[in-house]
């Protein structure tokens, strides 16, 4: 086994991988905060809500109407239980966001690993005898004859077919007025 067929796992396995963090990475976000420490649960109804939508709606933590300045202890319970579901989703982005960049890094660079390793495989071998070198894929190999160098157009005519007979001249040559 060459060293070029074995490997032919490895491009797969790292796209594989990379998207397998892309995958945590998202779910981290679209899964629930946990409840803050002072009660409760960092959503509007009665499961909390996932961290994508605590940061770019912090309304819907499910807090209630902010208690008036005067009664002093539900405005600081109410400003802790804010504060830790907040805290608690940007805890989970700044956690969930480097994997996701690193995961999509990882799943690119994979599949730029696998699109070369497929063209590589594309270009011809070059034959015993030949001239050490490989050609480009989009060359025919120097072993098939052209078409405009082989003299006998039988060559390339299947055994049993006949030639069609060649075309009649048209009624009228250069120079001569069109009907």
């Amino acid at each position: 086994m060459s060293q070029r067929t074995g490997t032919r796992w490895i491009p797969p396995v790292i796209i594989g991988v990379g998207l397998f963090g892309v995958a945590l990475a998202i779910s981290g976000l679209l899964t629930g905060l946990p409840g803050p420490s002072v009660g409760g649960t960092c959503g509007p109804g009665l499961g909390s809500e996932p961290a994508i939508v605590a940061i770019f709606d912090p309304v819907t933590i499910g807090a209630g109407p902010e208690p008036p300045a005067t009664n002093a202890a539900a405005r600081t319970q109410w400003t802790s239980f804010v504060n830790q579901c907040q805290s608690s989703a940007n805890n989970r982005a700044f956690a969930t966001f480097p994997i996701l960049v690193v995961s999509a890094g990882v799943a690119v660079f994979g599949f730029l690993l696998f699109r070369r390793r497929s063209r590589s495989r594309v270009t011809p071998q070059v034959e015993a005898g030949g001239s050490g070198g490989s050609q480009p894929p989009w060359s025919a190999p120097s072993a098939w004859p052209s078409p405009y160098a082989v003299s006998d157009p039988s060559f390339w005519r299947p055994p049993g077919v006949t030639p069609a007979p060649p075309l009649p001249p048209p009624p009228y040559g250069p120079g001569s007025a069109v009907p």
